[in-house]
């Protein structure tokens, strides 16, 4: 590109100064030739003037003494009072600027030949040439560097985008002092920046999806060993039921999490916190009884709260899980109201939190076992979309909270605890 361009300032600058060139000298040999026309007066007035004072002296006229009367290569020719013709030399009339004088009794004809009027206009030429030359070097030195400077952001723009189609997203990071290409080269380190939001936007998606994927697929593991295990056909059915709803589950995991990283958020309903405990406990209660542990629900029954329909779900999955996997002893789901929340807790009697990660357990990356740290960062993040939140009352035992937009309803006390080994 660059030697295009070079070629193209040459041409065009070549174009440009033989044109100008041209007129130049054709301006030169009009102004000289006008200027030789009057130079041949002058010579034929000084010529005839002195003539006529030596004619009056009585000096005869001689060749000799008339060529010492000429000028600029000027040819005199006289004519004297007695028809006597003195003259220095011939040449054509259409072949040199003419002008006749007469002074008295003389005449005197002066003739410049054309051909001084060509050496002196090839003279000129030659300087308006060199000049041209001259012109024509600096520019393209001049293009030279200011095409190196233009083509360099050019190659650098494509070295860039090849870059971006291999996945390499790093920033140009340059600026060329061009106030235009540096507006090109902002535009395109922001389009990098969006581009690079928009990759890590995606690969949190799918690192999230993951990790949502993980817990029904667990349980519906479980589910499926009890189907294996069963010994008869109704326990087959309950437990391929419940397998069916898990499966159910699984599938609006994707949407459900993509929707949240993109901002869209599903219709908002009301629905009974009996159903999303009773479905919790029904879909962990295998893999608590596994280890021995119980799963219990005390608090309030006949609760209705207003969000999208399986985000909570997602939320207090991740929960039970934790307890599951981290924590010890029997866990309890706790249902409970303050003000206008539901407040759905999840507490066992582990270990708990360990200290080291006490203030950062919301955050992603963050895990007190060898795990990807982002069930509770996801959940916060899941149950902040649908409008509530999520928090740890302690950290040693466990006790997390989710504070659900409750909708008012008719609502009887449990008295007893409801263990997951029995219908809740």
């Amino acid at each position: 590109m660059r030697r295009r361009v070079l070629l193209l300032v040459f041409v065009t600058t070549l174009f440009a100064v033989t044109l100008l060139g041209a007129l130049i000298i054709a301006t030169i040999w009009t102004v000289m030739g006008q200027a030789m026309q009057s130079r041949a007066t002058v010579i034929a007035d000084v010529a005839a003037s002195s003539i006529e004072e030596r004619g009056d002296s009585g000096a005869p006229l001689t060749t000799g003494a008339l060529q010492r009367l000429a000028r600029d290569g000027a040819v005199l020719t006289a004519t004297l009072a007695d028809g006597t013709v003195v003259s220095t030399g011939s040449v054509p009339d259409d072949e040199a600027f003419t002008s006749t004088v007469t002074e008295g009794d003389v005449v005197v004809k002066a003739s410049i030949p054309r051909s001084v009027l060509r050496t002196q206009v090839l003279e000129q030429a030659a300087v308006v040439v060199l000049i041209a030359a001259l012109a024509l070097g600096v520019a393209m030195v001049v293009a030279w560097f200011y095409t190196k400077r233009l083509v360099k952001p050019l190659e650098d723009f494509a070295e860039q985008a090849a870059r971006m189609s291999t996945g390499d997203a790093r920033h140009l990071g340059r600026r060329y002092g061009v106030p235009e290409i540096d507006a090109v080269a902002e535009v395109l380190d922001f389009g990098v920046i969006g581009f690079n939001s928009l990759l890590e936007n995606e690969r949190r998606v799918t690192s999230e999806v993951s990790h949502q994927l993980r817990t029904p697929l667990t349980a519906l593991s479980l589910r499926l060993e009890e189907v294996l295990a069963a010994q008869s056909l109704d326990e087959v059915h309950e437990e391929a039921t419940a397998a069916l709803g898990q499966v159910e589950r699984l599938a609006g995991v994707i949407d459900q999490v993509a929707s949240v990283n993109r901002g869209l958020v599903g219709p908002v309903v009301s629905y009974s916190v009996d159903g999303l405990v009773d479905a919790q406990i029904t879909e962990w209660r295998p893999a608590f009884q596994a280890q021995g542990r119980d799963l219990l629900r005390l608090g309030w029954t006949g609760r209705t709260i207003e969000g999208v329909e399986g985000m909570q779900s997602q939320v207090l999955a991740t929960l039970v899980e934790n307890s599951l996997a981290h924590g010890g002893g029997t866990t309890t789901i706790r249902v409970r109201e303050s003000g206008s929340w539901v407040v759905v807790e999840v507490a066992d009697q582990g270990p708990g939190v360990p200290a080291a990660i006490e203030s950062h357990v919301f955050e992603r990356s963050v895990s007190g076992a060898e795990s990807t740290g982002l069930g509770l960062a996801l959940a916060r993040t899941l149950i902040a979309a649908d409008g509530g939140r999520l928090e740890m009352f302690s950290a040693r035992p466990a006790v997390f909270a989710m504070f659900l937009p409750a909708q008012r309803a008719s609502a009887v006390e449990d008295p007893e605890p409801v263990p997951a080994s029995q219908d809740a």
